[in-house]
C-alpha cells in the first residue's frame, strides 16, 4: 500500500516481504473459503492458516509503518490517504461479495448483507491506521520509545476493551472497527494497529542507532537463527492461535503474549528474508515475488474479488487436489490482470506526460 519510490530506490527486502505476504494470503483465503471442514481442521489446514497468519498481516503492517516513519507529509495527507483506503476497503467488500449480495437481493440467501459490506478487513485497518500515525507523528515526533510503549499497551489492552451488547446495532459496527469481537471484525484497530506503530518505532530506532550502516547478510544470519529457533520451539502455541481465527483470544483478537511471540518471529523472519534477498535476489522466482510485492495493493484487491465471488458458489466444498489447482489458477489470473493494470496504467501516465 505504501510504495517506496522508483525501482532504483526501492527496498528490495520490503518488496520480497510484501510479495510473500500476498501469496500466502491467496492460499489462506482459498483454504478458508473453498476447503471442506475436514481439510480446514486437518494438519494441512493448520499449516495453511499459519502461513496465512504470522508472515502476512503482522509483517505487512509493520513494513507499512516502517516506511511511514520516514515520510514528512502533513497530517492532511494521512487524513486524505486514510479516507481513500477506508472507502476503497468498503468498495472491495462490496465487489468481492457481489455474487452473495445478488443472492440476498433476489431472496435466495437470508444472511445479513451488512456483515459483508462492513467487514473489517486489512484495507480498512490500513486506512484508519494512517490517520492514527499522522496524529502520532505530531505528538511523538521521532521518539521511538513512545511508539514502542504504545504498541505494547494496545496489544496488552486489546482483550480487555469493553464490548457492546449482543444486539446488532450501529454501535456494534463501530465497535467492530475498534476492537469488537464480532464475526465480521477481522482486523480491528486493537490489536492490529500495534504492528504499524511498532514498524514506525523500529524505523526510528534504526535511524537513531545508525543500524543501517552496519546491517548486512552476516548480521542477518547470526541474529535470525536464534530467533527462528526460539519461534520454532514455540510454534505449536502460535499455530493454535493462527488456526483459532475468531475466538476471544484467537488470531484476529489476540493479546500481548501472541504479540510478543510475533515480535520474535518477525525479527527472525525479516532478517531471513533479507538474507535471501542478499544471496538470491536476482533469481527468477525471487524477482517474481518482488514484482508481486511491488504491486501488492492491486493484487490483493483482484484476488479477493475473484475468491470472494467464487466462494459463494463452492463454499467449503473443495478437496486437496482441487485446492492446489484453485491456488495456481487464482494466482495466475490475478498476476495477469495485475500486469495488465500495471502496463495500461504506465502507458496512460507516459502518454499524459507526452501531451503535456
Amino acid at each position: 500500500m505504501i510504495q517506496t519510490g522508483s525501482n532504483k530506490k526501492r527496498n528490495q527486502t520490503a518488496d520480497l516481504l510484501k510479495g510473500l505476504a500476498v501469496i500466502f494470503m491467496i492460499q489462506v483465503h482459498i483454504m478458508e473459503q473453498f476447503a471442506t471442514p475436514d481439510i480446514y481442521n486437518s494438519f494441512i489446514g493448520k499449516i495453511s492458516l499459519f502461513l496465512g497468519g504470522p508472515p502476512c498481516a503482522p509483517v505487512f503492517m509493520a513494513v507499512m509503518g516502517y516506511f511511514l516513519a520516514s515520510s514528512d507529509k502533513p497530517f492532511s495527507y494521512y487524513l486524505k490517504r486514510g479516507a481513500v483506503l477506508f472507502a476503497g476497503g468498503i468498495l472491495l467488500n462490496i465487489t468481492r461479495s457481489a455474487n452473495l449480495l445478488h443472492y440476498i437481493f433476489i431472496g435466495q440467501s437470508s444472511v445479513d448483507p451488512f456483515f459483508y459490506i462492513f467487514g473489517v478487513d486489512i484495507l480498512l485497518l490500513a486506512g484508519l491506521s494512517l490517520v492514527i500515525i499522522g496524529l502520532l507523528k505530531i505528538i511523538f515526533k521521532k521518539n521511538y520509545f513512545f511508539y514502542f510503549a504504545l504498541a505494547v499497551l494496545i496489544a496488552a489492552a486489546s482483550p480487555y476493551m469493553p464490548q457492546v451488547g449482543t444486539t446488532i446495532c450501529f454501535s456494534s459496527y463501530l465497535n467492530a472497527f475498534l476492537w469488537g469481537n464480532f464475526e465480521w471484525s477481522y482486523f480491528p484497530l486493537f490489536p492490529w494497529c500495534a504492528y504499524i506503530i511498532l514498524g514506525v518505532g523500529f524505523r526510528l530506532f534504526c535511524e537513531n542507532a545508525k543500524f543501517h550502516s552496519k546491517y548486512n547478510a552476516s548480521y542477518s544470519l547470526v541474529l535470525s537463527l536464534p530467533l527462528l529457533v526460539a519461534a520454532g520451539l514455540t510454534i505449536k502455541y502460535a499455530a493454535g492461535i493462527a488456526h483459532n481465527l475468531g475466538g476471544a483470544d484467537g488470531y484476529y483478537h489476540h493479546g500481548i503474549l501472541f504479540f510478543g511471540w510475533m515480535i520474535m518471529f518477525m525479527l527472525g523472519y525479516i532478517m531471513l528474508v533479507h538474507l535471501i534477498e542478499e544471496h538470491a535476489g536476482r533469481q527468477a522466482i525471487t524477482r517474481f515475488i518482488k514484482w508481486v510485492g511491488k504491486n501488492v495493493t492491486v493484487i490483493y484487491i483482484i484476488q479477493w474479488i475473484i475468491i470472494g465471488n467464487i466462494a459463494t458458489e463452492i463454499y467449503q466444498t473443495q478437496e486437496n487436489a482441487a485446492l492446489v489447482y484453485w491456488f495456481l489458477g487464482v494466482t495466475a489470473v490475478t498476476c495477469v490482470l495485475a500486469y495488465a493494470w500495471e502496463y495500461f496504467n504506465f502507458s496512460f501516465i507516459k502518454n499524459k506526460h507526452k501531451n503535456l
